[in-house]
């Protein structure tokens, strides 16, 4: 919980929504983004509406504009909370995968991803988005890269030639993955995703021999 406390609050000074002074008002903040998520999950990015928001949050829609007053800055505070949860769950799976191949690191990753999507259902409607800010995709695109290959320079032997291009892929792929997973009805392309995930793994086994 005070985890997204923090997160909330660093999302609002970044987007320059209003920042709550006390403790009421996080709490408030928490409420109005999990209901945000609740309803992205379900109709999507582009259909969600704010009155609808703020219903599943039991608001008033003055409370919810208080707090964000557009849809955009909304769905921003929320995308940027779950990447921060996202980003920790790479920090901490460099911490345990010190004996992992990095093929198997690479699964891994994946595995994860896969959790953390069901999880987080709207983490996939906020990552496509055509209202990203651009220099915040492209830091973030940056950290999730570099998060990426110190998870494969822990492996065992580990990726040293390539370490860049190599968390270039898997970030890559894992953005597919993201795609896909927001397509229910996508099953060729989710067998694309395993076929490419095999690939991944025999290029990291390359790469891992390569030293």
């Amino acid at each position: 919980m005070e985890n997204m406390r923090t997160t909330s609050q660093k999302s609002s000074e970044e987007l320059k929504t209003r920042t709550p002074k006390r403790q009421r008002g996080h709490d408030r903040v928490v409420i109005l983004l999990e209901a945000a998520a609740r309803v992205f999950a379900r109709k999507g990015y582009d259909a969600a509406t704010m009155t609808e928001i703020a219903v599943e949050a039991h608001s008033s829609i003055g409370s919810l504009y208080q707090f964000f007053p557009t849809k955009p800055l909304l769905a921003e505070a929320l995308h940027i909370d779950r990447l921060e949860r996202l980003k920790a769950g790479l920090r901490d799976m460099a911490e345990r995968s010190a004996d992992l191949s990095a093929a198997d690191s690479g699964e891994a990753i994946f595995d994860a991803l896969g959790i953390f999507i069901e999880e987080y259902p709207e983490f996939a409607v906020l990552a496509g988005r055509r209202d990203i800010p651009k220099e915040r995709k492209a830091r973030s695109r940056a950290e999730l890269k570099e998060l990426i290959a110190n998870v494969l320079r822990q492996a065992q032997p580990p990726i040293s030639d390539d370490i860049g291009l190599m968390s270039g892929i898997v970030l890559e792929l894992l953005r597919i993955t993201v795609v896909v997973s927001s397509e229910p009805d996508a099953a060729e392309d989710r067998r694309v995703v395993g076929e490419l995930r095999l690939m991944l793994r025999k290029r990291l086994e390359e790469a891992a021999a390569a030293g």
